[in-house]
Parts: structure tokens; C-alpha cells; sequence
């Protein structure tokens, strides 16, 4: 009597212990699974005789898998009282799982009293317990990342066989932001990516799909998630908004939280009443939030990668050499290079400039710390306007020679470590759209003024000791 109130196994909310041990079944299922398969693997290995050995511990295979099986079963019960999976699919996976247990206790038996089953008995025993197991694990993957997860990437005619319909056609990688469909493009993928292995058709937690827009809006258990046009009112919105340890945080159970720039989205698409079709541009979005859009469809990356450039002119890059610069090809299928002449013994020639200005095509990286460059060279550099990777550490340029940089509108990453530099990077960096790091340390930038960057520019990492 005590146990069973403990448990509470008859009550439409199972108890804190029982939802413990259920959730330790996706644990311990896959004992059995090692167990049982390693037994079948055994007893087919005894057909030949240099094998033989291995009969006299069958048994104990057998045993140790159905004493993992039971538990599994017995666990995986636990967990089905909590109401949040397909009920088709959880009752063909239940009764799945007690026959492989079932199965397995005979080949234990027989095993153990090395009985003599004819007609290949034992055999067939075996296959069944491993077809079994097979089955059984399929239906507990579905259960818990939906009834197409298994065969989503099959070739369409597995697909056929198995009853689902032909692959869609995946929709077209976006490549204009004019183009962007604002629920099929932007909000869909989040919702499939960050929660629908919790919430689709076979495992509705809180009663809730949301795999697509019509069952998005018919809400869970608890009503409606989303509110049009007021997040405040969107249960959605609050729960991914909450602390990483509030109880009703989403997504649960350790998966990845959602990003900062995916949760401004779905509050902003929320605040235009979450439309179900529509592209995102015809919604007017600010500036703040078709950068946002930017960064997730990946258009904010140089587009000018993705072009073939020709060979650079070897005479050019010998010349180069000879003077202390080191390159790199950056693509096995393209002509983009790295320069370096940070390692060089020799000094910097300033016709150097003009020989890069020559190779500015190719040029995406370059490396010129502690090699002596001035403000007046900078001028030559900010010419370079296929530059992505920018290093000038160590070398006394100031704010007179930043401002030439201007022009590097490809620019991520611009290391400035030990020089001159202050005042004037507020007036470069936002100029500077692509720019993801900058580096400051030991530069003559205050706290000020890297305060005052950080807080212009959320997505710019700033390394400043």
C-alpha cells in the first residue's frame, strides 16, 4: 500500500520517483541491445568448431540481456505514464520491447538446459529476438525524434517501401533577403532545429507540435503559445526568454538554447502577428533586425568567395618573395592568398604596397605585425579591398592612418594589438560592416572607448586585456 501511493503509478500525474527511474530508460535500453546481440553474434559463432568455446558463456549473455531487458521495460514503462508520446507508436513499442524480453528469457532457458529445438529452432529464436530488437529500437527513435527520423535521407524508393511519400524538394537556399519567406525561411527552421524533436506528431510534450504553422497556433495543453502581436502574452516567448535553470525553460532536457538573435526573431515576427507566409522585407523591418536576418541566412559573408579568381602573376609573387613575404594559397580550388612578412629578417621596401596592389584580387589575408608599418602605408593597405584578415599588431600606426582602412568593407577581423590607436576607432569600425573581431590589448584604447564599441556593435568580439 505505502509503495504504491510512493509511486503513485494509477494517477493521471506520475510522481517525481517514477518519472526519475523512467527517465533512466533511455539509459539502460541500451544494455540489452549489447547484451542480446552479442548473444545472437555467439551462438551463430558456435556453428564452427574453432568457435566452440564460446557456447559455455552464451548462457551468461543471454542472462545478463534479459536482466537488462527487464529493466528496460520496467523503466521505459515509467516514462510512457508521462502522456507525452504518440499513442500508436508507444503501444507497438511497449509490446515490442516485452517480447524481446520474452524471447530472449527463452534462448536463456534453452541455452541453459542446452536443449535441442528441431527444425532449426534455436535459429529462428535468435533471428526473431534480433529482428525484434531492431524493431523495437526503430519505434523508440520515433518516439522520440519522430516517425520519419530513421528514413527522412532514404532514397525515395526505401521510402516507397516503407509506405511514405516521396522526398520533398527542399526549399531554395536563400540568397537575397528580398527573397525570404518570413515563416517558411526564417521561423520554420528554428522551431525544427531547436524544438520539434520534443514537440512533433509522436512525442507531444505539454500536447504541443511544432513542427508546423497550423499546429504552432493550435497551442498545447495549456492553450495557446503564441499570442499575434503580443509577446508578453506568448507562453513561447516566455519560456525561451526564462533562465537556463527555471523549471519551464525551453528547450529542456540540456539541449542547445536557442540564440540571441533567434529569440529577437521570433519576438519580432510575433510582434508583426506572426504571420504564417509573407516575405520578411514586406514586413519593414529596421535595420537592427535585417542584420539580424543577415548574420542566420548567411548573407553577410563575402559573396566574392564564391567567384573563381585567376592566378596571381608569378613574376609578381617571386618579386614579393624575394622581399620577405611568405604566402599561402588559401583554396585547393581557388586562387585566394595569405601574405606574410611578420616572419621576414629583412625591411619593409615600400614599393612592397605597390607590388600587393597588384595581387589585390587574390589577396584576402595579410599579416604585416611588427614589421614597421606607418600611417602613410596604411593608405596603400586600405586599397586592398578583398581583405578579410587584417593583422597590424606591434606596429605604431595611430588614428591619422586608421582612417584609410575605410575602404576594407570585406574586413572580419582586424588585429590592432600594441598600437597607437584610440578616438579614431569609433569613427572606422562602423564603417567597417563585416567586421566580426577586433583586437585591442595593449593598444592606446580605453575602456571608454571599447565600452562604447560593444555597445554599438552586440556581434563584434572585442579581445581587449
Amino acid at each position: 500500500m505505502g509503495l504504491s501511493v510512493l509511486l503513485n503509478i494509477d494517477s493521471d500525474a506520475p510522481s517525481d520517483i517514477i518519472m526519475f527511474f523512467g527517465r533512466i530508460h533511455p539509459l539502460v535500453v541500451h544494455l540489452p541491445i549489447g547484451f542480446l546481440l552479442l548473444a545472437g553474434l555467439a551462438e551463430i559463432s558456435t556453428k564452427w568448431t574453432k568457435f566452440q568455446p564460446v557456447k559455455a558463456f552464451t548462457q551468461y549473455l543471454w542472462g545478463l540481456g534479459v536482466i537488462s531487458a527487464f529493466f528496460a521495460v520496467l523503466f521505459g514503462y515509467f516514462l510512457s505514464l508521462s502522456g507525452d508520446y504518440n499513442e500508436d507508436t508507444l503501444f507497438w513499442h511497449k509490446w515490442s520491447g516485452v517480447a524481446v524480453l520474452l524471447f530472449s528469457l527463452g534462448c536463456y532457458y534453452i541455452s541453459k538446459k542446452q536443449i535441442r529445438i528441431p527444425f532449426y529452432g534455436k535459429s529462428i529464436l535468435v533471428t526473431i529476438v534480433v529482428f525484434t530488437i531492431f524493431y523495437t529500437g526503430h519505434l523508440g527513435g520515433s518516439l522520440t525524434h519522430g516517425s520519419t527520423y530513421l528514413l527522412e535521407y532514404a532514397p525515395n524508393p526505401i521510402r516507397q517501401l516503407a509506405g511514405l511519400p516521396k522526398k520533398t524538394m527542399p526549399r531554395k537556399k536563400v540568397t537575397v533577403l528580398d527573397s525570404a519567406d518570413v515563416y517558411l525561411d526564417l521561423i520554420s527552421p528554428i522551431m525544427n532545429n531547436r524544438c520539434a524533436s520534443c514537440h512533433n506528431s509522436d512525442k507531444k510534450k505539454g500536447d504541443l507540435d511544432l513542427t508546423n504553422f497550423s499546429n504552432l497556433m493550435k497551442g498545447g495543453e495549456n492553450g495557446d503559445v503564441i499570442i499575434p502581436g503580443d509577446i508578453n502574452s506568448s507562453d513561447l516567448f516566455r519560456r525561451i526568454t526564462l533562465p537556463a535553470n527555471h523549471d519551464d525553460f525551453m528547450p529542456t532536457e540540456g539541449k542547445r538554447p536557442l540564440t540571441d538573435d533567434e529569440v529577437a526573431l521570433i519576438g519580432w515576427w510575433i510582434k508583426m502577428n506572426a504571420p504564417s507566409s509573407g516575405y520578411f522585407t514586406a514586413l519593414n523591418p529596421d535595420k537592427e533586425m535585417a542584420d539580424n536576418v543577415n548574420r542566420q541566412l548567411g548573407l553577410d559573408k563575402n559573396n566574392f568567395l564564391r567567384e573563381t579568381v585567376q592566378p596571381p602573376k608569378k613574376e609578381i609573387i617571386d618579386s614579393l618573395s624575394n622581399q620577405g613575404f611568405i604566402f599561402n594559397l588559401l583554396m585547393k580550388d581557388n586562387y585566394f592568398l595569405e601574405a606574410n612578412f611578420s616572419l621576414s629578417e629583412k625591411d619593409l621596401a615600400m614599393d612592397s604596397f605597390e607590388s600587393l596592389l597588384q595581387i589585390k584580387d587574390q589577396l584576402i589575408w595579410l599579416n604585416m605585425s611588427n614589421s614597421n608599418v606607418t600611417d602613410e602605408n596604411l593608405e596603400k593597405i586600405g586599397q586592398l579591398e578583398n581583405l578579410i584578415k587584417l593583422n597590424l599588431s606591434g606596429n605604431k600606426i595611430s588614428d591619422k592612418g586608421l582612417i584609410h582602412l575605410e575602404k576594407l568593407q570585406s574586413l572580419e577581423s582586424l588585429n590592432l594589438f600594441s598600437t597607437e590607436v584610440s578616438h579614431g576607432l569609433l569613427e572606422i569600425i562602423p564603417k567597417l560592416t563585416h567586421l566580426k573581431r577586433l583586437y585591442l590589448s595593449n593598444s592606446n584604447a580605453t575602456n571608454e572607448i571599447v565600452s562604447q564599441l560593444q555597445s554599438e556593435h552586440k556581434n563584434l568580439k572585442i579581445i581587449f586585456d
